[in-house]
């Protein structure tokens, strides 16, 4: 059953051409769990998540996006794009990834580990890592993407209201609705490792942020909430990006 959820939309500004969309209740158990590697350069480890049907129906179809998209330096500099070369690499190359589950039956989970491996020219810093969701039920398309797909003013026209109602408009996003993204976090060996395993934890996160906060204090199913969230999310960098489109 879908909720009208995201229907409210700012007077001027027409939603985009999109899925359906699914109640806010229900983004949080589609996509979870994820967790992101603290490695050094030249060895390797591996994102996992789980995804979840909390639905009535079976989902079919489905297929899990992860793209390495955005730079952070350990020297303090401002989120970027990647490096020319030493980015972390997804699975058996690339900064891309793919992976289709089994069809899920309502109520069912299932686990994955993607293999992350780290060149010896990485740049040490913090690798974003964002998540897309896409399936099928009853014959409908779906489809999920995390904070990083948006770009700041598409973000910024998805959560300003007028009247301050608070929730995101995924309609206006083009989306089924919004999932959580993660990060790959590069040290080099001679920092202290348990300094960066804390602060790969703490982003982990403020990643899982983006999404939390949509969820609702009640249990209602067209994802009203008792009191307003911010008006922005957090990328796996935090709040927000360098530029748009990153």
């Amino acid at each position: 059953m879908l909720a009208l959820v995201g229907l409210l939309i700012p007077g001027g500004v027409v939603a985009a051409a999109g899925p359906p969309v699914l109640p806010v209740a229900d983004w949080s158990p589609l996509l979870s769990n994820l967790n992101g590697p603290v490695l050094t350069p030249g060895t390797g480890g591996s994102i996992t998540f789980r995804v979840t049907n909390p639905l009535s129906s079976e989902l079919v179809a489905e297929n899990v996006s992860l793209q390495v998209y955005g730079f952070n330096p350990t020297d303090g500099g401002a989120p970027q794009a990647l490096p020319s070369v030493g980015a972390p690499v997804l699975g058996t190359g690339g900064q891309s990834y793919t992976v289709a589950p089994p069809v899920l039956p309502s109520n069912t989970s299932w686990n994955w580990s993607v293999p992350v491996s780290v060149p010896s020219t990485a740049p040490t810093g913090d690798y974003a890592v964002r998540f897309q969701l896409t399936f099928t039920m009853t014959n409908v398309s779906y489809r999920l993407a995390s904070r990083g797909f948006f770009s700041d003013s598409e973000w910024a026209a998805a959560t300003s209201y007028p009247n301050g109602t608070p929730t995101i408009n995924a309609s206006l996003l083009g989306v089924s609705g919004v999932v959580p993204e993660t990060s790959i976090l590069v040290h080099g060996a001679s920092t202290p490792w348990a300094l960066y395993a804390v602060l790969g934890v703490g982003l982990g996160l403020v990643a899982v942020g983006a999404y939390w906060w949509t969820r609702s204090e009640t249990k209602s199913r067209s994802g009203t909430r008792r009191s307003s969230p911010p008006q922005s999310a957090p990328t796996a960098f935090g709040r927000s990006r360098s530029r748009d489109g990153d």
